[in-house]
């Protein structure tokens, strides 16, 4: 019986490549470049296995949809049931974190190698899968623009917008060109690893091992950035990190959910450098752009759409482009399974099975309807701002999201610019006593 200690890392190697090769026999070339190339086992146990994903979308999609073709695939290899577990790479680092390692340990390399803070990357994510329109026009040519001329055009290049409108999707297709074509020393990496990375340094104390990783690079790319407003070391070693690789003509990209001044207790000298090169947004998808989003996926999927039927998936799956990938996905599956050729009216089934099983509408759909009401961006409601005339509208996504979400207080305030519990509730309390005294909702009023 396998246990986790026993087990080398060419053994994991051998037994995901045999259960990516079993995988790969029952699914379409796109389905395993897009869920199943980019994989790793963590552990194997007489129990368990544990398959490590980049996100953790990626991770429920997984876990949903492929978790007995998982099984089964184990299974073949190992002549024996296990477990599946799908995790994300912030969570095995998360629960390695706890442990803690001596500095001659980690620089030996046998805890905390370094490599293992490179995230895995997506080739599926390229310039010519990424659907251009009015929302993303900008962002999408200044990335190819720090494609073509890196550490020249744009640098720093920060892309901020809502989640799911494509900023990691430009990030992979930038990393792709420059690793491939340019043959640069990337480095992708979510902000959040960056934040564990140096927690993990301040224990071990490896600090020539942590600046040269980052600082020995061609080209840095680091999302979400707005995960450093909790945490002021890992800033202050951002700040170096970030003046070397300017200094040296590197090339440096960045995303967020808000614009750089937004990000709060975020320094100024902070946001000073961001500004540096070239600051852009990626706002809302239009609906024509959702439409040729659609097709576009159903294309890579192998499924042929009609243009009715990708205007009802956009008008319809009003979530995030993730959700709209995953409706496709479901189509591609369910039209390889059935060998039948998608209609309309099995499209309609399955949006309303989607609906059916949500049964509360994205708290993206909350927020972006509170956006066109009263004329501001989605990204400054889920900024820290607190501007006069950002407070109401966001107490009211507050309120709304509380009603019509199953989002819990704790998501809801974090969703919205990293707020506690308290505040969602507060902002509740305020819209439900303003709304009995108008007799009508505030945010129906006539004026905002």
């Amino acid at each position: 019986m396998l246990e986790t200690h026993a087990v080398s890392d060419s053994e994991k190697d051998f037994i995901l490549k045999g259960v990516l090769s079993t995988i790969k026999e029952v699914v379409t070339a796109q389905q395993y470049d897009t869920w199943f190339s980019f994989l790793r086992v963590s552990s194997v146990t007489g129990n368990s296995i544990t398959f490590v994903t980049p996100t953790s979308f990626v991770r429920e999609w997984l876990n949903s949809h492929y978790n007995d073709l998982f099984s089964s695939a184990v299974y073949k290899v190992l002549n024996s049931s296990r477990e599946i577990i799908f995790s994300t790479e912030e969570e095995i680092f998360s629960q390695l974190s706890v442990v803690s390692f001596s500095p001659e340990e980690a620089l030996a390399g046998k805890r905390f190698p370094e490599e293992n803070y490179c995230a895995p990357l997506n080739k599926y994510y390229s310039f010519d899968n990424f659907v251009v329109g009015p929302c993303n026009r900008l962002a999408h040519a200044a990335a190819i623009a720090v494609s073509e001329s890196p550490g020249l055009a744009y640098n720093p290049l920060f892309i901020h917008g809502a989640s799911g409108l494509g900023k990691t999707h430009l990030l992979h297709a930038i990393n792709n060109i420059l690793s491939s074509k340019h043959r640069l020393k990337t480095l992708y990496q979510p902000c959040e690893r960056f934040v564990n990375h140096y927690i993990s340094t301040i224990r071990t104390n490896s600090w020539d091992s942590f600046r040269v990783f980052y600082r020995n690079i061609d080209a840095l790319l680091i999302d979400d950035i707005q995960a450093f407003e909790n945490s002021q070391g890992s800033r202050e070693e951002f700040f170096h990190t970030f003046n070397t690789l300017y200094n040296a003509k590197k090339q440096i990209v960045i995303t967020s959910d808000c614009p750089p001044e937004s990000i709060a207790t975020l320094e100024d000298r902070l946001i000073s450098r961001f500004k540096w090169g070239l600051l852009c947004s990626i706002d809302n998808t239009t609906r024509e752009t959702r439409i040729a989003i659609a097709e576009k996926k159903a294309s890579l999927w192998g499924i042929n759409l009609s243009h009715e039927a990708a205007s009802y998936l956009a008008e319809n799956v009003t979530g995030s482009i993730r959700e709209l990938e995953g409706a496709i996905a479901r189509l591609s599956r369910e039209e390889k399974l059935t060998k039948n050729s998608i209609t309309l009216d099995r499209i309609r089934k399955i949006v309303c099975e989607l609906s059916a099983n949500r049964k509360y509408i994205s708290i993206e759909t909350v927020i972006r309807a509170v956006s066109e009401r009263f004329n501001v961006r989605v990204s400054q409601l889920q900024s820290r701002c607190r501007t006069r005339s950002l407070a109401l509208p966001r107490q009211i996504a507050m309120h709304l999201s509380r009603k019509l979400t199953k989002m819990s207080l704790m998501e809801i305030g974090g969703y919205l610019g990293g707020r506690d519990h308290s505040t969602v509730i507060h902002a509740d309390e305020k819209i439900t006593k303003m709304s009995k005294k108008r007799q009508k909702p505030y945010y129906y009023a006539s004026e905002a």
